[in-house]
């Protein structure tokens, strides 16, 4: 019989299939980031796997909301709760790995309290730098016809497309860039990252993330 991990696997692919920023193989990269990052800890190592899976399973409702006010993390915890009781889950972890789903978004007020939560948000994160974090971003500028390049004044783009706030939520998305996330968010990744080892893996990637960036501006301005 299947077990719990393979039925979640088989439930989240039929919903990803949205975006490849954020399909499959995103989720199974933060499952597998989170396992590393949970290794030698005293945690709930099943709540860690099944909030990693589940984390971005209403994705499509936060995509298919043209207002902007659908938070994919809230939507991903109520399309998570049935599947775990189904699952029998008992209500105390079922709360567990919600709360880990839904703590899960840098951009909001609900942060990660337990160990766990703070596992997942970092596995998370850790997608938005390096290599990776390179190639979300431009699967990300072509499916909202966004900039391959734009710089501006990040103070002025934030009081206009960020709701006023530096880390606050893209309101026109065609006005964003790399390096206009570079400048809002990836950069500051240390100051969020909750677990040594997230951090210890982020300052690398984040090595590659700046000389791309650099790289990326001499070439657009033909200085390369």
């Amino acid at each position: 019989m299947m077990d719990n991990i393979e039925k979640i696997k088989e439930i989240v692919k039929k919903e990803l299939a949205f975006c490849s920023a954020h399909n499959f193989e995103h989720v199974m990269r933060v499952y597998n980031m989170a396992v590393r990052l949970a290794e030698n800890e005293d945690v709930d190592i099943e709540v860690v796997k099944m909030a990693s899976l589940l984390h971005d399973i209403g994705g499509a409702r936060e995509i298919n909301d043209p207002s902007g006010k659908t938070d994919h993390a809230l939507e991903s915890a109520k399309m998570a709760k049935p599947i775990l009781e189904e699952l029998g889950y008992s209500e105390d972890k079922i709360k567990h790995i919600l709360d880990c789903i839904i703590s899960h978004r840098y951009r909001t007020e609900n942060k990660p309290k337990t160990k766990e939560a703070q596992i997942v948000f970092d596995a998370d994160k850790l997608e938005t730098v390096g290599a990776i974090g390179v190639a979300r971003a431009f699967t990300w500028i072509g499916r909202n016809n966004a900039n391959i390049y734009r710089k501006v004044d990040i103070e002025e783009y934030a009081k206009e497309n960020l709701g006023g706030k530096i880390n606050g939520r893209i309101q026109d998305k065609t006005k964003h860039s790399p390096q206009i996330q570079w400048e809002t968010k990836d950069k500051f990744i240390l100051d969020y990252l909750y677990t040594d080892k997230a951090q210890e893996i982020a300052k690398e990637r984040m090595e590659f993330s700046k000389m791309f960036l650099e790289r990326l501006e001499k070439e657009i301005n033909n200085e390369l």
